[in-house]
């Protein structure tokens, strides 16, 4: 049996890889591990890709899985407008490495604006949206599209492309 290890205890991320796992018919066992980052609370740019490789080397080091799986949600200025977007890092103990990247998604001003003052996009998203702990249910995608699109919608179709030279190779044979 295949162990994937997930560098994160947040339920959406974990929903969303066992939605990724049986789109995939891949009947792997799953761990979900809080492990550092080591980036800041709310990455930016190239910061997003850091903390989930990083979480993807962290919880394989603690666990020993097969896999270790990190998703990392980061904010970027990108020509004047701030996106925020989801990288899905997946490593195998062999030391295969791959990664995706979710849809890319504007924000507003206000939320900006709280970003820039030091909040976490989840922190932003509670106040303007008068919710509580919004990254582990819809997320700011979800409070901003009325739940059409939610966090762990937003997380699923990277999982699944951050895999494929993964499950390809074990199961296909298919060299990446």
């Amino acid at each position: 049996m295949v162990t994937i290890a997930l560098g994160s205890r947040n339920p959406v991320k974990i929903n969303a890889t066992k939605e990724a796992l049986d789109v995939l018919k891949l009947n792997w066992d799953l761990i979900g591990i809080e492990v550092d980052s080591g980036v800041d609370k709310q990455p930016f740019c190239d910061q997003t890709y850091v903390g989930a490789r990083n979480r993807a080397l962290n919880v394989i080091r603690v666990t020993n899985a097969d896999i270790g799986l990190g998703i990392e949600g980061g904010v970027c200025n990108v020509y004047g407008k701030f996106i925020a977007n989801a990288v899905v890092y997946v490593i195998t103990k062999e030391g295969l490495e791959n990664f995706a990247i979710s849809s890319s998604f504007t924000l507003p001003s206000s939320m900006v604006s709280l970003i820039l003052q030091g909040k976490e996009l989840g922190e932003a998203s509670d106040i303007i949206f008068k919710t509580n702990n919004s990254k582990t249910k819809e997320g700011a995608i979800g409070l901003l599209t009325n739940n059409v699109i939610n966090r762990k919608m937003l997380y699923v179709q990277p999982i699944v492309l951050a895999l494929y030279p993964i499950y390809n190779t074990m199961i296909n044979n298919t060299p990446f």
